[in-house]
């Protein structure tokens, strides 16, 4: 008898390629690599997985005269890159007060935000820097480790960091390490819209956003159920091996890939669907216990000036009154 709702399809792409296609809470979709990649294989195991099933012969195996690669140490990796990423000092940040100015509906860069589902930013943090869009990256601990840029005008790199030689920061979602859940997402945008969604509906995930599909998330956090999500190019699977390779070796308990959304990115989404789109791809059930949020008070702590600099009333930060209860660089 043949299932009424299969949970589980096979099929030949155009390509010649076998793909399969998971249903349900626990969904999933890729090629056979990437099937076994999902049940915790590491990439050299789920190579040989595969030679051994075809009966092919390891072309690697076959090379002449050439050493053997050492195993590669993903966490000790991943903190040698990260040892590179520093926060930004308050000297800098005060520096560029004078530039900044809050956004206004009718700004190129708003629409940018709303065209992306994310108008008002909220905790997104943005700003206009010249005209462009510019939002703050914040680490675990809160503390701002860059503001990223993004050019409206061709002719340049699109993304860029304001500060140089800080490394290449993830964007993490503010009160950091508080939920059960970690999921690391494609693009800080992306990540900002998988927050907004976690907010509204009350999903129990703290996100990281990564700038790029060669860059790292901080280590913090993943000792826990860790949700990645990637485009479905080379790349965005090469980062998704990555990540769940490096999330096991850092105490994971659980890793689950996000497919690839056909729509586009998460930004994508929300913008043209809106919040219930996005929410069914996370498909995940609130928390059964709140936890208490910080409070919104900020008050200066020579402990943690970075912080404190970054998160100063309008009038401070821009050097006129301003009453915009939405300004962007006040921690929620």
């Amino acid at each position: 008898m043949a299932e009424a709702n299969a949970s589980f399809s096979v099929w030949v792409n155009a390509l010649g390629t076998w793909m399969w296609k998971k249903r349900g809470r626990n969904s999933g979709q890729g090629t056979a690599f990437t099937f076994l990649i999902s049940l915790g294989l590491s990439t050299t195991e789920a190579r040989k997985e595969l030679l051994a099933f075809t009966g092919q012969q390891s072309t690697w195996e076959q090379r002449d005269a050439v050493a053997t690669p050492a195993p590669r140490d993903i966490l000790a990796e991943a903190k040698r890159k990260l040892a590179d990423v520093k926060p930004v000092r308050r000297c800098d940040l005060d520096a560029l007060r004078p530039q900044l100015k809050a956004l206004r509906s009718d700004d190129a860069a708003a629409q940018e935000l709303a065209r992306r589902g994310l108008w008002l930013p909220g905790d997104l943090q943005a700003v206009n820097l010249h005209g462009d869009l510019a939002f703050l990256v914040r680490g675990p601990d809160g503390r701002p480790y860059n503001l990223k840029r993004r050019r409206l005008e061709g002719g340049k790199s699109r993304y860029q960091v304001v500060f140089p030689g800080l490394s290449t920061p993830a964007w993490c979602s503010p009160n950091y390490g508080k939920a059960s859940r970690l999921l690391i997402v494609e693009g800080e945008l992306n990540a900002a819209a998988a927050w907004r969604v976690i907010t509204t509906q009350g999903l129990d995930f703290d996100v990281q956003g990564l700038p790029g599909t060669d860059t790292w998330p901080f280590l913090e956090g993943m000792d826990r159920e860790v949700w990645i999500y990637a485009d479905g190019d080379a790349s965005g699977e090469g980062m998704r091996a990555r990540i769940q390779e490096l999330a096991f070796a850092a105490g994971a308990t659980r890793v689950h890939q996000v497919p690839a959304l056909a729509e586009g990115d998460f930004c994508d989404v929300l913008g043209s669907a809106g919040v219930g789109a996005l929410s069914a791809v996370l498909h995940a059930e609130p928390p059964k216990i709140r936890t208490e949020s910080r409070s919104e008070t900020i008050a200066f702590a020579p402990s943690k000036p970075l912080a404190a600099a970054a998160r100063m009333a309008p009038s401070v930060l821009v050097g006129q009154p301003l009453d915009m209860t939405d300004w962007p660089l006040v921690r929620r």
